[in-house]
């Protein structure tokens, strides 16, 4: 692997393999692009906002001594309340947060800085467990979540359960689900959850809580309010506000619940699952001190609050991951995505590598708004790429479907002609029966169809580089689609009788393919011959029966279609019916399972 020197790194992306790069950075790129468009955040998008103290008890029963949440200690503190996707109507069921910021002791440290942010929730659990399944489960409709719920029960609990129809902030309980590492003065590790309840104990956690109406909530993840509900849009922010500024403010005690680390990589992969709670007889909610709320923030002052989940030192730290299926992927990774959005709303230049980041992303984000966009081109908004001058419209509707239909049988015709002419003549002069001369029609009359499949292969498409882009509409493309009309016929006809034969391999060779033909590369798919010059085989490689290898791909940008190479290195497989899109390598001995999918220059070991 090759780092790029030339600018300051982000160990959090450093430390991710390429599967895990490419959701974050996905995920971010989409986020980004939503947060320039709307210029706010995209979940929590308003909310209401207090600040106060955090009083730490003078005696904390079961927990080690901790340098931060020790006895006595008193952290400055502002609170952020808000619903999950609702941002124009409370009354709406929906997921409610507390996101905290403490802050350092000013006595201790001269400074009002961050000392930790949490964000916490309605609900002991998340719906997904690694950040691969919460893209999933942002891209995917109801019917899937559905199916998927259907299989994995607790994640349909850990949903509804989130959901609360609130009659006030400051009565409800929130959890942080994702876990932190407590490292205590004695040198131990525990991980942590954090919990924020209402101090009158009369509240219980089941304040507001909704009854599922279905396998889930509908695909807003907001259930509309009651026709006969006539509270004001925002009553919660209203009664947060009026609570604030009453006699005592608004309270709430802190809590932590620990577990021990386990030595099985096994067991901590458990205890870190977000989509189960811990169980709290064996690991029960620990008393650490209250909060108390006595005074409100603007609506200025709350937009501009900024909660870093990343935020960590020695005795609080992030659970690090480097592979997307590891359960504490959700929040390694969704600490950058927030820190990218924060800067892009705040209209901030992002550094050179959360830059690089979002750009080698599939997503495409508008970047024009941003500081650090001042040296990109400005776009042609008045060109439409995709659009097609007449003639070419004429040619698409008329002249394309014709030529593609009827030249690949004229072709056929031709080459057929000339065997079925000499059989003919061999059976009028009666030196053999019409028996045995037929099967000779259709192998000569296939190899004959085959070479002129080659012959057209270079004539129409010629000989595509890797990197190289053509307009969607342009002759190129156009005769691109005649060849493969010619190459599906040559294939029914007799070519994919040979799949799996060195003679395939020979086809494809001929058409521009990189295979060594010694060595014993086996392919036995049709899909192969799609882009034959972009197909690299090295000696054992395989390729199963029906796969797909696309040596191009439309990428929407400008109207391009793009050709990239397709690698299978040493003793390298692709299943039976799995697709390989441009740039993929399958290193040696690397396997893409049947009907599995590798996207653009993905790397599949």
């Amino acid at each position: 692997m090759i780092k790029n020197t030339m600018h300051s790194l982000d160990d959090r992306i450093e430390e991710m393999d390429i599967k895990y790069k490419k959701i974050v950075g996905n995920l971010a790129a989409n986020l980004a692009a939503t947060t320039l468009k709307v210029k706010s955040r995209y979940f929590h998008r308003i909310g209401v906002s207090g600040k106060g103290y955090l009083q730490i008890y003078d005696s904390i029963k079961g927990l080690p001594e901790h340098k931060i949440f020790c006895p006595g200690k008193r952290y400055p503190i502002v609170i952020r309340h808000s619903n999950s996707l609702s941002a124009d109507d409370d009354a709406r069921i929906d997921a409610r947060g507390a996101a905290i910021r403490i802050l350092s002791d000013e006595n201790e440290l001269g400074s009002n800085s961050s000392l930790l942010d949490l964000t916490l929730k309605t609900g002991k659990a998340f719906y997904a467990r690694t950040i691969a399944d919460f893209a999933t489960w942002l891209v995917c409709g109801l019917p899937a979540r559905e199916e998927f719920v259907r299989r994995v029960p607790h994640v349909r609990d850990a949903v509804w359960m989130s959901l609360r129809n609130a009659n006030s902030y400051a009565e409800l309980h929130y959890y942080s689900n994702i876990c932190r590492l407590f490292r205590f003065t004695d040198g131990q590790e525990m991980y942590v959850k954090f919990k924020l309840r209402p101090f009158d104990e009369g509240i219980n956690e089941d304040s507001g809580k909704v009854e599922p109406i279905g396998i889930l909530p509908p695909e807003t993840g907001a259930i509309p309010r009651d026709d006969k509900d006539t509270r004001p849009l925002l009553f919660l922010a209203e009664d947060f506000q009026r609570r604030v500024g009453s006699a005592g403010g608004v309270r709430y005690i802190f809590q932590l619940q620990v577990r021990a680390v386990s030595n099985d990589e096994a067991s901590r992969d458990i205890a870190l699952d977000c989509t189960k709670p811990w169980d709290e007889t064996e690991f029960p909610y620990i008393d650490v001190g209250e909060i108390i709320i006595d005074q409100n923030l603007t609506s200025e002052e709350s937009e501009r609050l900024e909660f870093n989940p990343y935020l960590r030192c020695h005795e609080l730290d992030v659970i690090g991951a480097t592979s997307c299926s590891q359960s504490a992927s959700i929040d390694h990774g969704r600490s950058l995505i927030y820190e990218i959005c924060q800067h892009l709303r705040n209209g901030e230049p992002l550094p050179e590598a959360w830059r690089i980041f979002i750009e080698q992303s599939d997503v495409k984000v508008d970047l024009s708004g941003c500081p650090m966009a001042a040296m990109l081109e400005k776009k042609d908004l008045g060109k439409v790429t995709l659009a097609r001058t007449w003639y070419q419209t004429s040619w698409a509707t008329f002249g394309q479907p014709l030529l593609q239909t009827v030249f690949p049988y004229f072709v056929m015709g031709l080459v057929i002609f000339a065997p079925l002419n000499w059989v003919l003549c061999l059976k009028e002069s009666k030196k053999l029966s019409l028996h045995w001369l037929l099967p000779l029609v259709w192998v000569s009359s296939g190899i004959v169809a085959a070479l002129a499949c080659v012959v057209g292969k270079w004539i129409l498409v010629g000989k595509k580089r890797e990197g190289e882009t053509v307009m969607i509409w342009s002759k190129g493309v156009f005769m691109d689609t005649v060849w493969q009309a010619i190459r599906t016929i040559v294939g029914d006809y007799f070519m994919e009788m040979t799949s799996g034969s060195i003679f395939f391999n020979l086809w494809l060779k001929l058409m521009g393919s990189n295979i060594e033909l010694e060595q014993g590369a086996y392919v036995d798919s049709m899909g192969a011959a799609l882009n034959p010059e972009m197909v690299e085989i090295e000696r054992g490689g395989c390729v199963g029966k029906e796969a797909l290898l696309f040596g191009h791909v439309y990428e929407g940008e400008g109207g391009k279609v793009k050709f990239g190479k397709i690698r299978i290195g040493e003793g390298g497989i692709i299943g039976s019916r799995a697709i390989a899109m441009p740039g993929v390598t399958v290193e040696s001995g690397g396997n893409l399972s049947a009907l599995s999918l590798a996207m653009k220059e993905e790397i599949v070991r």
